[in-house]
């Protein structure tokens, strides 16, 4: 059960991070989108180059062609985290829906689930239970008494909680 529980914690955990880590994406990407002709963080004028190297290849652009970069990287970047955030949020609903669904499941029967009211805003009361009706012969029609087939393994006496072998 533990085990579950702490599956069911991480779940809700994972799926709310994912949620905030989308928006920053989101956020990142109108950032990035509205920056204009920007090369490593700082602003460019017509007639500059930008070059960017990675994993040993460069690549050159001037002003016209990282603006068009910027724009192309901030919309991927606000799909992707527009993607992430609704569908972490929509695991994080689900995730939420199923542990309210175990905890009404897990209520008493006969008793109103968590978070409702009982009857008329009183306390709730238990259901009727079956009565129970002994056959003839029941406990309290004679029934024979059974004694320990090993009395030795029953000692007679007092019980004492605090006492040590």
């Amino acid at each position: 059960m533990s085990k579950f529980l702490g599956e069911h914690v991480k779940d809700l955990i994972y799926s709310a991070l994912g949620v905030v880590f989308g928006g920053f994406l989101v956020f990142g990407g109108i950032v990035t989108h509205n920056s204009g002709a920007d090369c490593d963080g700082t602003a460019m004028s017509a007639g500059q180059t930008c070059v960017t190297t990675s994993k040993g290849s460069s690549v050159e652009r001037d002003a016209a062609e990282q603006e068009a970069q910027n724009k192309r990287t901030g919309w991927m970047l606000i799909g992707g985290g527009a993607v992430m955030s609704l569908g972490c949020a929509f695991w994080l609903r689900s995730n939420l829906r199923s542990r309210r669904g175990r905890r009404t499941a897990a209520a008493p029967q006969g008793y109103a689930p968590a978070g409702q009211p009982g009857a008329q805003g009183q306390w709730p009361t238990p259901a009727p239970q079956p009565q129970v009706q002994w056959p003839q012969g029941g406990p309290a029609y004679g029934a024979p008494t059974y004694q320990p087939q090993h009395p030795q393994n029953h000692p007679q006496g007092t019980y004492n909680p605090n006492y040590r072998r």
